[in-house]
């Protein structure tokens, strides 16, 4: 499946190398058995010293998920965007397996 992935900039210079670092977290999502159809990263210099990233996810399954972070540093915001949507769903991928066992046990 061809994934699309729209990275934005906002009150600051694109920075192609941040870009690619954003590209390169939807593959680890994939490779996490994380399918994603549609990735949009919005990049901003919240203030001096603070970039902000948020991830928007659209899923395979339907679902979409959100997800923010705010550092000094732009590759180490990215990184902790991407973290916490791939935690947020590999959580919801595990409960959901949890409540289908426990629905076939009580059936």
């Amino acid at each position: 499946m061809e994934r699309y992935v729209e990275v934005t900039f906002q009150r600051m210079p694109r920075d192609p190398s941040v870009e690619t670092a954003a590209h390169r977290w939807v593959a680890r999502l994939e490779s996490a058995n994380i399918a994603v159809r549609y990735a949009a990263i919005f990049i901003e210099q919240s203030d001096r010293r603070h970039i902000s990233v948020w991830v928007t996810l659209h899923l395979g399954d339907g679902a979409r998920s959100t997800t923010t972070a705010s550092r000094e540093d732009a590759y180490v915001a990215v990184g902790d965007a991407f973290r916490a949507a791939r935690r947020e769903q590999l959580e919801r991928t595990t409960t959901g397996a949890r409540a289908r066992v426990a629905y076939s046990f009580a059936g």
